[in-house]
């Protein structure tokens, strides 16, 4: 049975992961597993994949997914929301996920 999680989104991400555009969300403690499923802006979600990696490895490989056009811009939104843990060696977890029908 899957479990109902909270994960917290900003505004600004609304349109993204309703289009498929944002499939991913990096954040610096774990909130879910595999196959749970969390809502947002009035839609279901389920979570894909979860994996502990590197900040660096998330800019580098997964900005597309997080709905960023650019490494840049992906760090950019990261260092404003965690301006004490932005090294590009920061263990971070990335959650993967879909939009459920």
């Amino acid at each position: 049975m899957t479990e109902c999680i909270t994960i917290p989104f900003l505004p600004e991400f609304e349109e993204r992961m309703l289009s498929g555009q944002k499939i991913a969300t990096s954040r610096t403690k774990k909130y879910g597993n595999g196959a749970d499923l969390f809502c947002a802006f009035g839609h279901s979600f389920q979570l894909t994949k979860v994996d502990k990696v590197y900040l660096g490895d998330v800019a580098a490989t997964f900005y597309k997914q997080e709905g960023f056009d650019s490494q840049a811009d992906f760090m950019e939104c990261w260092r404003k929301l965690h301006p004490r843990r932005n090294r590009y060696d920061t263990v971070i977890w990335l959650h993967q996920f879909k939009k459920v029908s």
